[in-house]
């Protein structure tokens, strides 16, 4: 077969344009990749840290759900850890420019970027859809479609991750075969030197990405309309979709520009120039995803809790402080007399009944909370020595 080197390889179309006198776009920026990679995955690690605070500590009702997009959120932090990694080893400027060895850094980062990217993108659908089947009643047209999505999904997300964990056989040709090729070389898909297969693969994810998400979006709009369903659901809904478009955005963006510059082939293959707008728009979208689908899970139960313990804190400020002392000793039978503090107001009764005996004071017994103390003096009232007899008869009738 020879060395391929014609305009329908990848290696054929290095140079064949000249776009050195493009302007900079800002994403190719180093700064610009920081701020925006390094503020939405801190965001991300945020809300999904919320979701499950909430899941286990305040509704403890953990679910598979969690379990995704936790595992969803550890590839995107991969990701977007490797793109930020990138800006030293090429990307955002031409490829022309780049040194062998400096290719191969930027292909090694590259190669991660993109398979943890085919990763996230499916298991933050499914965490999704594991979500909505603990709303959906089982057995439901709603339920089965979303059994059914779910299971498509993960088989798309498994054949993409594969052909991306394994581009090439053996996979560190993978790194070299872009400005090496070799006929023992066996790559295929996001491996491939055809170009037509190259961006077939690309932009084939690409669309079935955003296709899965606008169904994924839309699956839960029916039950929004059941009369049956609470509103606390219909509005866990509305976040949902909504942030869910916000995704989207991202999705969109990415494969508009991957259409536009054919998978970073047209007009001329300069991946590391036309590369950076569809990858930080991945790691974005995968952050942002998992952002979405945390805060309708968390923000209930996180408000509620907060103003529970707003309440429970206005509580303590108005309790008052009760303190029992046994006050007198009379005669051979022990009756108590009570001392009530309530913030330094001092409320007394003594005792009517007579007989000798010397007053013999003791120490403080014991300090009530006011409900404890409210308790207590019902028992007392009831008892024989209480002082409303007229209860007593009641009690009996």
């Amino acid at each position: 077969m020879g060395v391929l080197r014609s305009e329908d390889t990848l290696l054929g179309r290095v140079g064949i344009a000249n776009n050195l006198g493009e302007p900079m776009p800002n994403v190719n920026r180093r700064e610009t990749i920081l701020g925006l990679c390094i503020s939405f995955l801190t965001l991300s690690w945020l809300c999904v840290g919320f979701r499950l605070y909430a899941r286990f500590k305040i509704i403890y009702s953990p679910g598979w759900d969690d379990l995704f997009v936790v595992l969803s959120l550890l590839t995107t932090t991969m990701g977007v850890i490797c793109i930020i990694v990138a800006t030293n080893t090429g990307m955002g400027q031409h490829i022309v420019l780049l040194a062998p060895d400096v290719i191969s850094n930027y292909l090694h980062i590259f190669y991660i970027m993109n398979a943890t990217y085919c990763m996230s993108t499916a298991l933050i659908k499914m965490s999704l859809l594991l979500q909505y089947l603990r709303l959906y009643r089982p057995g439901t047209a709603l339920y089965n479609i979303c059994r059914g999505l779910l299971v498509f999904i993960a088989l798309w997300g498994i054949a993409y991750s594969i052909m991306a964990w394994v581009p090439c056989v053996p996979v560190p040709t993978y790194w070299t075969h872009l400005y090496n090729p070799t006929e023992e070389v066996k790559c295929y898909a996001y491996g491939s030197q055809l170009v037509s297969v190259f961006t077939a693969t690309y932009e084939s994810h690409a669309a079935l990405n955003l296709v899965l998400d606008l169904l994924v979006m839309a699956l839960p709009i029916p039950l929004y309309f059941q009369v049956d369903t609470p509103l606390k659901t219909k509005m866990g809904l509305v976040a949902i979709i909504v942030m869910g478009a916000f995704v989207n955005v991202f999705a969109l963006w990415r494969f508009i520009t991957m259409v536009q510059h054919k998978s970073t082939t047209s007009p001329t293959f300069d991946p590391t120039w036309y590369g950076p707008t569809p990858i930080v728009m991945a790691g974005l979208e995968t952050a942002s995803a998992c952002i979405c689908a945390s805060v309708p899970v968390f923000w209930g139960p996180l408000i509620v809790s907060a103003a529970s313990g707003l309440r429970q804190m206005i509580f303590v400020t108005k309790e008052v402080q009760v303190t029992s002392q046994t006050r007198f000793d009379i005669g051979g039978d022990r009756r108590r007399d009570s001392e009530v503090e309530l913030h330094g107001a001092t409320l007394s009764r003594e005792n009517s009944s007579g007989g000798g005996g010397g007053k013999t004071p003791t120490p403080a017994a014991q300090t009530y909370t006011a409900q404890t103390w409210m308790g207590w003096a019902a028992d007392y009232h009831n008892s024989d020595e209480g002082f409303h007899k007229p209860y007593e008869s009641w009690m009996k009738d």
